[in-house]
């Protein structure tokens, strides 16, 4: 069946139009793929690419940090995969590793017919067992994945047998069934249909059936990591470099084409953002991955506007405070109000430079289906307001943890004048040069207050209420719940709202987005950022595509 034809059926059946969009792909079908500079390109080459944090990790399916996705949509070979184009057509899902799939009656078993002849880069076959090996470290609890939450999930996904798995309570998950080489089948305790876009993420792609069932932390140029898309890991020192190369074995086989333009991505690490520009301005690099100081971004928009070497893009990614609600100060309900409402949202989006974003108070942001405006808390503090929840509690200690970046700890200080403005002066602060997300989602850890970012997995509130503040998901690692928000009241309303369908589910969840953070301020909303980007001469403008689900898509760009 054509795709766009499959997906308007599937917009009646689901009513949710972006829900639809993410959650359907269209059994055998394929699209072509173009390069954005059509046959002119100039092909090959390798850009250079800095990180001042660093990555969390290079183990794929432990990967959660945008700039390991970035890379990592472009080595992964799930069975799915989101359509490498701009707009709400970046939305739909394709079938890659998968040439289709069937649906049970029961919409229970999903049964994926994997592609012959695809290869890891190592020049081994790619079949069944490649996914099986994928879905069980995943899920294995030594592994530690922050994917596993989404496939035990009792509200949404949960494979047969998995959170047992997970748990350590059992050495198999009988939901996961190699039929036969090129046939895999997986089956759900209750139907649901998000299982195809959570196997279209980049954890889900085919790995090698020797990688143990425990973290992956180095790759060496003797011994590279094997995957099965455009591209592969060869080589990873921790906090120094990461080099990227194209799977020579790679073909398309009837799926779209991940695009690849270039020979490969090499990423050093360590790089101070101010370093990082200078360099990019120079031709010595070619983009900061983890962006630049807030300072650069006002005189590179003057000098170079926003549609040639400097860009700035609408994302989906939602700034927070997330509070420890599991011990100390804020436990303490009342008190995490007086952060809602005394932190300075305004403050906090100008302080990240020119065309940062805008302030909110909501978790969601306009990109995703749902939103509604959060009215609880003011975007400039009310102290008055604040002081007085806060009373009583103003001595009590706070560990603050922030990332270390330039603009990580404007915003530590800037938060911390905050803080003491509300009353609070006993506060320690710990800096993370890399892994404050990982270090946060360590459950019994001693942390306090942090600001954090959260970017999609897919379009739908889901990934932001129930992922980041349902206590169901917190477990012991790779936590996506920080704050350890765990109330029976708010985790049934979740719960109930991640079984409904259309437009009902999308005012639901805005409803219950501004609920949360009105009755209990688990957490407190920042902004919605935006994607600020600045690339070297040595760029092809015209190579440079934003995408909802992949940001700039680094499989286009190109060299002049």
């Amino acid at each position: 069946m054509h795709k766009r034809m499959m997906l308007s059926i599937a917009m009646l059946v689901v009513g949710a139009a972006m829900l639809a969009a993410a959650s359907v792909a269209s059994p055998g079908a394929a699209q072509k793929g173009s390069s954005p500079l059509g046959s002119k390109a100039r092909k090959g080459g390798i850009l250079k690419f800095t990180l001042y944090a660093g990555i969390e990790n290079i183990d794929p399916q432990r990967t959660y940090y945008v700039p390991e996705w970035q890379y990592e949509w472009l080595t992964a070979r799930s069975l799915l995969n989101f359509a490498h184009a701009t707009g709400a057509r970046g939305y739909r899902l394709v079938n890659d590793g998968a040439k289709s799939y069937t649906v049970s009656k029961n919409g229970k078993t999903y049964t994926f017919n994997i592609r012959r002849g695809m290869k890891l880069s190592n020049g081994a076959s790619i079949t069944a067992r490649n996914y099986e090996h994928m879905l069980l470290r995943v899920l294995h609890e030594n592994v530690g994945s922050p994917l596993a939450s989404f496939l035990t999930d009792p509200a949404a996904v949960e494979i047969v047998g998995a959170t047992a798995y997970n748990s350590g309570n059992a050495t198999t998950v009988p939901g996961i069934k190699v039929v036969s080489p090129y046939k895999l089948r997986v089956s759900l305790v209750r139907p649901n249909v998000l299982l195809p876009t959570l196997l279209a993420l980049p954890p889900t792609g085919a790995i090698a059936t020797n990688v143990p069932f425990s973290p992956v932390t180095s790759v060496s140029a003797s011994n590279p990591l094997p995957a099965g898309g455009r591209y592969y890991v060869q080589e990873y020192v921790p906090d120094r470099s990461i080099k990227i190369r194209k799977n020579r074995f790679y073909k398309p086989l009837g799926a779209p084409p991940t695009p690849g333009i270039v020979d490969g991505f090499d990423y050093d690490i360590g790089v101070q953002q101010d370093q990082a520009l200078l360099l990019i301005k120079n031709g010595q690099s070619d983009w900061a991955a983890d962006g630049l100081s807030p300072s650069a971004w006002g005189p590179l928009f003057a000098q170079y506007g926003t549609k040639g070497r400097a860009r700035a893009f609408p994302s989906s990614v939602s700034d927070y405070v997330t509070m420890n609600n599991s011990k100390g100060l804020f436990a303490n309900q009342t008190v995490r109000k007086a952060v809602a409402w005394g932190i300075g949202r305004n403050a906090l989006v100008n302080v990240r430079g020119a065309r940062a974003g805008f302030a909110q108070c909501s978790l969601l942001t306009p990109a995703i289906p749902g939103y509604k405006r959060c009215r609880s808390y003011p975007l400039n503090p009310n102290l008055s307001k604040a002081r007085t929840l806060a009373r009583g509690h103003t001595g009590d200690h706070i560990n603050y943890w922030y990332t270390s970046t330039i603009i990580g700890t404007q915003i530590q200080q800037l938060a911390t004048s905050q803080l003491n403005a509300i009353g609070f002066n006993n506060i320690d602060h710990r800096p993370f040069s890399s892994g404050l997300f990982t270090a946060l989602g360590r459950r019994g850890n001693d942390y306090d207050f942090a600001i954090v970012g959260w970017q999609q997995d897919f379009p739908d509130p889901y990934d932001y209420l129930n992922k980041l503040l349902s206590g169901n998901t917190i477990q012991d690692v790779q936590n996506n719940n920080t704050a350890y928000f765990n109330n029976p009241t708010a985790n049934r309303l979740l719960n109930k709202a991640a079984t409904l369908k259309g437009q009902k589910r999308l005012t639901t969840y805005g409803n219950l987005d501004n609920r949360i953070m009105s009755t209990w301020a688990p957490i407190a909303g920042i902004d919605n950022r935006n994607d600020r980007n600045f690339f070297s001469a040595r760029i092809d403008v015209k190579s440079i595509v934003q995408s909802r689900i992949y940001l700039i898509d680094l499989g286009k760009l190109a060299l002049k």
